[in-house]
């Protein structure tokens, strides 16, 4: 077992630097933060983009968005540092190249500082300070070096919060509510059905906006004048405290819960602010979920599993609510330890367990290490099927989801998964 020396216990992580990689035999690709900005950053209808590195930058990033132009007349431009900026800087030929995009027509524009610039110290921020006046485009800027990280999150909620930069004070609007996290057609990877408390709220009356891949520039620029913001993927966390913070709209994360008597806290603490009230909007749900929670306490108890791409899912929450049913996590992997994460591990280190951590990026080799620690039970559907560990196959697309309904479907998985015959308790080292 001395190659598991380089992991982390849960409990000494404090930051996502803290994180180690499972198998050095690591990549890039998808996994830079670059890739996700830049991926989410040409989804935002009116949105222009301009990454600002090395030609291996430059060139991948033709990988994500192929085209310089957008479905509606978006720019999505290069710059490419030449041998003398990438020892003092490109501060010039960034500012003539905002310039001209400003003359093209771009109505606002999204910097990505990859790592060289960011490495050299370029300041961005002295640069839009210079220009932002002389120009009709709004500006803002993204730090993404990819040696501060190993992972790809970053992209996403950096790209979101910079977004909320752009935003002004705006009159308050008693029937609109911001769902930051969600695309306006469903989610970034899979188009889900409308969570019940969005329909409910739809069906009292309420605007829905939705702040995420898909939306349009003018959704965020609007998004100030909602009455709150419900907040249902972790990428979209900075940009609702930001919301916050800057002007006064109430946030509710309802990503992180899973336990059916934490939702309906949340559900009441909605409808005490709004005014409303529920009824029985929720009950069927409510009494499905509670069931299978009960069911939880002698099926799920003694089950050693280890957690995979879960995503957006919330790694730590998802496993505080399975340790207090009795599971047992060996190891997690976390895209991102995000600052409510310390919270939900010290809850998880409360409980008695304290498992590896890390970063995952290359399935062939990180598979035979997760094989080695024999877990009854894989989340994520990583480990190969017929291998006699039970398998719960892609939890990706519980983000973007919440409520009784996504505990229901979790625990649904995770019973069908231990009943299929190819499952053995056979216990690790």
């Amino acid at each position: 077992m001395t190659e598991w020396n380089h992991l982390k216990r849960l409990s000494t992580v404090k930051s996502n630097t803290g994180i180690k990689l499972l198998s050095p035999a690591a990549f890039p690709g998808s996994h830079c933060p670059m890739h996700t900005a830049l991926a989410l950053g040409g989804e935002v209808e009116g949105l222009s983009t301009l990454v600002v590195g090395t030609p291996e930058c430059a060139t991948y990033s033709r990988f994500v968005i192929p085209q310089a132009e957008g479905r509606q007349g978006e720019l999505h431009w290069m710059y490419v540092l030449d041998a003398h900026e990438v020892v003092f800087g490109c501060r010039e030929g960034l500012i003539q190249a905002l310039r001209k995009m400003d003359q093209a027509g771009a109505k606002a524009v999204l910097i990505l500082v990859t790592c060289v610039p960011e490495l050299i110290g370029e300041d961005m921020e002295g640069v839009i300070h210079e220009i932002q006046g002389d120009l009709s485009a709004r500006l803002c800027y993204v730090q993404l070096g990819h040696f501060k990280c190993s992972s790809y999150p970053s992209g996403y909620w950096k790209t979101l919060k910079a977004l909320g930069g752009l935003m002004e004070p705006a009159a308050t609007r008693d029937d609109c509510i911001n769902v930051l996290g969600r695309s306006p057609g469903g989610q970034l990877w899979n188009h889900q059905p409308l969570p019940w408390i969005l329909g409910a709220l739809q069906e009292a009356g309420y605007s829905l906006r939705f702040l995420g891949a898909g939306s349009s520039l003018d959704d965020f620029l609007e998004a100030p004048d909602a009455r709150l913001n419900l907040v249902v993927s972790p990428y979209a966390d900075p940009l609702a405290l930001h919301m916050e913070q800057e002007f006064g709209i109430p946030r509710f994360s309802l990503h992180e819960l899973y336990h059916t008597e934490e939702i309906s806290r949340a559900y009441e603490e909605i409808a005490a602010l709004l005014g409303l009230s529920w009824e029985n909007a929720f009950r069927a749900q409510r009494e499905e979920a509670d069931l299978l929670q009960e069911q939880a306490a002698v099926r799920l108890r003694g089950i050693r599993y280890v957690s995979v791409n879960t995503g957006a899912a919330m790694a730590l929450p998802l496993a505080v609510y399975l340790a207090e049913a009795g599971m047992e996590p060996l190891l997690v992997q976390l895209d991102e330890f995000y600052p409510n994460d310390r919270q939900w591990a010290k809850r998880l280190t409360s409980l008695g367990h304290n498992p590896w951590v890390c970063h995952m990026v290359n399935k062939e080799a990180d598979l035979p290490m997760l094989e080695e620690l024999a877990p009854d039970l894989c989340l994520g559907g990583m480990l190969s099927p017929g291998g006699g560990i039970a398998s719960v196959p892609r939890l990706m697309d519980l983000g973007g989801t919440m409520g009784f309904e996504r505990t229901a479907s979790l625990l649904k998985r995770i019973y069908l998964a231990l009943e299929q015959p190819a499952a053995s308790m056979k216990g690790g080292k």
